[in-house]
């Protein structure tokens, strides 16, 4: 990735960012690991209607985007305000995955955060009703977050499996 660029998102990076999370999985292979339905990141008309100012989601999410050749390939949403789940959303294309774009996306909100002053990111991921961690299970665990051993069980049969990494 020698053209890498990670900057904030604006308004007008939407339909990107949906080409994006909708690239990045097929529903077949997420069936049983997410809320079944739309997510807002696969649609341009909810995650307008999401968007606030700047790179600012409603809520207070802050959104940024990797670009390879003026191609937007990965996005990350990041939320100081909640201190279990500050990432709450990574995605890159199929096609980039596994060539550095989702870890330079997550090192950058890393060294946001410290430069904030926090000394602890969260994030979460999902296993299905069989107990099998979706595929980030092993990149967040590369990225050094620590499984908190914790399952939250949802109503859709999947448990959340929060994770936590110390900054500092």
């Amino acid at each position: 990735m020698s053209s890498l660029i990670i900057r904030p998102a604006s308004i007008t990076d939407v339909s990107s960012i949906v080409k994006v999370r909708v690239g990045a999985f097929t529903e077949q292979e997420v069936c049983g690991f997410i809320v079944p339905g739309e997510s807002m990141y696969a649609s341009q008309e909810n995650l307008r209607k999401m968007w606030d100012r700047a790179n600012l989601l409603k809520g207070g999410s802050e959104v940024f985007v990797a670009e390879c050749e003026a191609k937007v390939i990965g996005f990350i949403v990041y939320n100081m305000k909640s201190p279990d789940d500050n990432i709450d959303n990574l995605a890159v294309t199929k096609e980039e995955q596994g060539k550095g774009v989702g870890r330079a996306l997550v090192e950058y909100v890393e060294a946001l955060a410290t430069s904030r002053g926090y000394d602890i990111l969260g994030t979460d991921t999902t296993e299905n009703a069989e107990g099998v961690p979706w595929k980030s299970y092993g990149f967040w665990r590369k990225m050094g977050y620590v499984d908190a051993g914790d399952r939250v069980a949802t109503e859709y049969g999947f448990k959340i499996i929060p994770f936590h990494k110390k900054l500092k």
